[in-house]
């Protein structure tokens, strides 16, 4: 059934399996400097995390950090795109729609999309008590947070294709969704999303995840350090027309 849909665009009336689905269950479509972005946002974890699974891992079971609360998939084949291209080509009187759909999937661009996926829960698992916060308040807060951090990584692939830096890019959407959310950057927030604490390491924060292999974490750290002080110095000068304005103005560093 999932080969039937993904590869070959085929629909089916089956009801997926295993998940619980909610009210508060949503798809929207944000914009961006870099275009439209898609966004699903699955209230229920387990809902997020089967998900995932099923777009990102071709229905194969994997183990989703408690800490990854967003995803962006790329990449998709969005049969919808193909089937509204046939009937503009037919209407118009298109007559061999085998022939224009080769030609029309050539270029991937025609019909893969991007979707970003987003759950509920505290932001980078860090509890709202360490925040001072309300854990109503910090998980509406992190929800805003999460949308807007991965919001970036899209701008950025978009705008920079070439410009790609693990741990600087990790810092920049944290700061994007700071933004969004506070209207300000906290550079001690954005240092303990990644798991830094004042003096300290949170074993099983982000930063973990992009530690070279055989090295220390001493240098990963180091490096978000550094970026998290050249955000700060730059947003403390940055106008905030929009959540995305800093983008260009961090870029630059």
């Amino acid at each position: 059934m999932y080969k039937n849909m993904v590869l070959r665009g085929q629909e089916s009336d089956l009801v997926p399996t295993g998940f619980t689905f909610s009210t508060a269950d949503e798809l929207k479509s944000m914009q961006t400097p870099a275009g439209p972005a898609e966004v699903l946002y699955l209230e229920n974890r387990a809902d997020f995390e089967r998900c995932v699974c099923a777009l990102a891992y071709r229905c194969e079971p994997r183990v989703i950090p408690f800490s990854m609360g967003a995803t962006t998939i790329s990449g998709l084949n969005d049969w919808s795109r193909i089937r509204a291209h046939q009937s503009a080509y037919e209407e118009a009187g298109g007559k061999d729609w085998q022939k224009e759909f080769r030609r029309f999937t050539a270029d991937p661009a025609n019909y893969r999309s991007t979707l970003i996926l987003v759950s509920r829960g505290c932001y980078s698992a860090v509890p709202a008590a360490a925040l001072d916060l309300s854990p109503a308040a910090w998980l509406d807060y992190s929800l805003t947070i999460r949308i807007y951090h991965e919001l970036t990584h899209f701008v950025c692939r978009k705008l920079y294709p070439q410009d790609v830096d693990p741990i600087r890019d990790e810092v920049i959407a944290d700061a994007i969704g700071l933004v969004a959310a506070f209207g300000a950057y906290d550079p001690q927030r954005a240092a303990l999303f990644l798991g830094i604490e004042t003096d300290t390491y949170r074993p099983g924060g982000r930063l973990e995840n992009y530690q070279k292999e055989g090295q220390s974490l001493e240098p990963t750290i180091d490096a978000a350090r550094s970026w998290i002080k050249r955000t700060a110095h730059v947003l403390q000068n940055t106008y905030f027309g929009d959540p995305f304005t800093p983008i260009r103005f961090l870029m630059a560093e």
